[in-house]
């Protein structure tokens, strides 16, 4: 099976789909899609194409609620990122270990933009696990009899962004394999695992829809307008190619509750997704995840259920946030530096800490493609054009091969002053002898 690298463009039904403009820098990926192997079995998984560098490995304590202290210590670096802040009005925190040692405004809400993600990423390995994987399922609400399904049959999605008219012809063949011949009804596609909201508070009207196509639980890879008709009308070609008999239409509605699944696909897992959604910083990534959150929780998979779920995940590591969505494109989310460098350094105590970190772009990858190449930092970036904020936080190593968090939170600054403060105090850690 072919590999593809993370961020290139898989080819299928709607692989022409592209966003013509972006919002965001950081905010906004242009490709919605992710080159890894689903599961289908027997086919074996590959690995995605991500940078060889190494991973660092988690902290040995076993209590990740550990409470982060406020310590600031004083030494050369921390002159020389104040000569960087240069009075403006930027929050930045720093951490190591279970202590920020330095903040400036670092207790002050900021708008995250795309910074965002890692909060969703974070709550997302929690909550859901780095093996975590999206469902489509081929159900009804009963078995078929001598190779007939007498009744309807659905096709049923989960929010995976990676589904492909290849998988759905997958998913036909294993259910031909299972010796079904034919379907007396029809074959519909299910709307009701997430609900069609495509709105968020802090949305600018008319404009952040752009950045992001209708989050719905099934689709097919750069879908756009009609995503479930779109979804069940090539899966019923598939069945057809597989040559089961249909004979109703096709139809999309709520599937009842007694379906029982027939056949099923799987996405590549969690983990794996994240490179694309945080490499890439891929919008419709982070609002599917987010609503499956909020369903994975016992509410409904909406954006506004998700975003409780995150904002209640990060309170409880005494993160201070307020969420919107899943993506930043929402200029409602906040979170201090402070209480960024709270989840970052807690998150280094996590067994899925490693699947976070690799996640994160390094320099000259993703969304740092041209920024901070040779530098060893892992972070997110994060920026939000109409109305200004620009956002950096991550991991960088020091010369000491510490491992620190940092966190640099701008609003209303040129872009370019913003960057030079970003990358100024990631190269100032860089190259500082912080243990």
């Amino acid at each position: 099976m072919r590999r593809l690298p993370v961020g290139v463009l898989r080819r299928g039904t709607f692989a022409a789909f592209a966003l013509s403009v972006c919002i965001a820098t950081g905010c906004t990926g242009a490709s919605q899609n992710v080159a890894v192997a689903r599961s289908i079995s027997p086919i074996v998984t590959p690995r995605p194409t991500a940078s060889t560098r190494a991973t660092p490995t988690p902290h040995a304590s076993p209590d990740p609620s550990s409470a982060i202290s406020v310590d600031p210590i004083h030494a050369s670096w921390t002159k020389a990122i104040g000569a960087a802040i240069d009075g403006r009005d930027v929050s930045v925190a720093v951490g190591l270990d279970n202590r920020i040692v330095y903040t400036h405004l670092g207790e002050e809400p900021r708008v995250l933009a795309s910074n965002e993600k890692l909060l969703t990423s974070m709550t997302a390995l929690d909550l859901l696990g780095p093996s975590f994987r999206y469902r489509t399922s081929a159900a009804s609400d009963e078995r078929p009899r001598a190779g007939v399904l007498h009744g309807d049959l659905w096709l049923v999605g989960s929010g995976d962004p990676t589904l492909t008219p290849s998988d759905l012809a997958a998913l036909a063949q294993r259910l031909r394999s299972s010796g079904l011949q034919r379907v007396t009804g029809r074959v519909r596609g299910d709307m009701s695992a997430f609900d069609r909201g495509w709105w968020a508070p802090g949305w600018l009207p008319g404009i952040s829809r752009h950045y992001v196509t209708r989050p719905t639980a099934l689709r097919l890879d750069g879908a756009d307008s009609s995503p479930e008709p779109e979804a069940t009308a090539v899966f019923a070609a598939s069945l057809r190619a597989a040559g089961i008999e249909i004979d109703g239409a096709t139809s999309v509605g709520a599937t009842p509750a007694d379906v029982q699944t027939l056949a099923a696909v799987d996405s590549p897992p969690m983990a794996e997704l994240l490179i694309e959604q945080n490499h890439e910083s891929n919008n419709l990534y982070a609002e599917l995840a987010d609503k499956a959150l909020g369903a994975a929780e016992g509410d409904e998979g909406s954006t506004a259920a998700g975003a409780r779920v995150i904002q209640r995940w990060a309170s409880r590591d005494g993160s201070d946030s307020t969420v919107r969505d899943g993506s930043g494109l929402s200029d409602q989310d906040r979170t201090s530096a402070n209480g960024m460098i709270t989840m970052l350094l807690s998150a280094r105590r996590t067994a899925w800490f490693g699947s976070l970190y690799r996640s994160l772009p390094a320099g000259g990858e993703g969304t740092l493609s041209s920024r901070l190449a040779g530098v060893p930092v892992r972070a997110k970036t994060g920026t939000l054009f109409i109305r200004p904020a620009s956002t950096l936080s991550g991991y960088v190593r020091t010369q000491a091969h510490t491992l620190v968090a940092f966190s640099v939170l701008t609003h209303d600054l040129p872009e370019s002053i913003a960057l030079a403060i970003e990358d100024g105090i990631v190269r100032t850690l860089a190259a500082s002898s912080i243990r």
